[in-house]
């Protein structure tokens, strides 16, 4: 698959990392340019951000690999909500 045009393989990654039970997220980007494969998208846990980039390695260990990926951070507790 490595010898694939640059949108089968992007399509080919896309359905790895929605299908990758590691990864599961059907939601990512996915672009290749060159020798290099850029995935962007928001993921839940830092473990499956980390997962993205061996998916990928595993698919195309001919590319570097540049995920973009980020895990959204939620706001600390500041105390009890006020119901009016």
């Amino acid at each position: 698959m490595t010898d694939a045009p640059g949108p089968y393989r992007e399509e080919s990654l896309r359905q790895a990392l929605a299908t990758d039970p590691r990864v599961m997220e059907p939601e990512l980007e996915v672009s290749i340019a060159g020798n290099r494969v850029v995935i962007s998208g928001t993921i839940p846990t830092e473990d499956r951000r980390a997962a993205v980039t061996d998916v990928a390695r595993e698919r195309f260990p001919d590319l570097e690999v540049d995920n973009r990926t980020v895990v959204p951070t939620l706001p600390a507790a500041g105390g009890e909500e006020q119901v009016t």
